[in-house]
């Protein structure tokens, strides 16, 4: 059995999430991401029974990267609305500093190629929605679903963000506060 290398499953990982991003799943190739990542292909196999597999991996890995993210700078000692807007911001500068994962992760979140892992996915969420609670027990937030708050809170950002990214807009400190400002606004009491 050959050895792993955290570096090589770092390009490889690195090299698949762009591949895919761009080419879609269907024409990405193990052998075109093994030449991207500069491994072998039956190096891939080392760390990945398959290209589901590696799908399935790779879609865990950047959701836990991305929650990570999120909640970076985050404390159940804090205020509600501190905290929120801590992770709504930490939101929007990972989309804008990794706008690759942040396009795959949206290339895949409802594909049924990812199904099995996307409910493993939530649980790298679970302290947000832990605050969500939080701040429905404490009567900051609506009584509504964790969707409703869902889409009420990050779908418009994605949606602004994709935008950014495609360059069709500018989100500039003062529309990110306004967004900001229309989001609270929509799951608070």
């Amino acid at each position: 059995m050959r050895h792993k290398d955290d570096n090589k499953n770092q390009a490889i990982c690195d090299a698949a999430i762009e591949l895919i991003t761009k080419n879609g799943f269907a024409d990405t190739s193990m052998s075109k991401i093994a030449k991207a990542a500069n491994v072998s292909p039956a190096t891939i196999y080392v760390y990945f029974e398959n290209k589901e597999d590696l799908l399935n991996k790779l879609y865990l890995f950047v959701k836990q990267e991305m929650s990570a993210e999120l909640l970076n700078g985050v404390n159940s000692n804090q205020p509600i609305e501190e905290s929120f807007k801590i992770i709504w911001n930490n939101f929007y500068n990972y989309a804008v500093e990794n706008p690759i994962r942040f396009a795959f992760t949206e290339q895949f979140a409802n594909s049924p190629m990812i199904a099995n892992c996307r409910w493993e996915s939530m649980e790298f969420f679970r302290p947000l929605v832990e605050l969500f609670e939080r701040g429905k027990q404490q009567k900051v937030f609506k009584d509504i679903s964790l969707e409703i708050f869902k889409a009420f809170t990050f779908a418009p950002l994605m949606g602004l963000i994709k935008e950014h990214l495609n360059g069709e807009i500018v989100l500039d400190k003062k529309a990110l506060e306004t967004t900001y400002e229309i989001a609270w606004d929509a799951i608070t009491n």
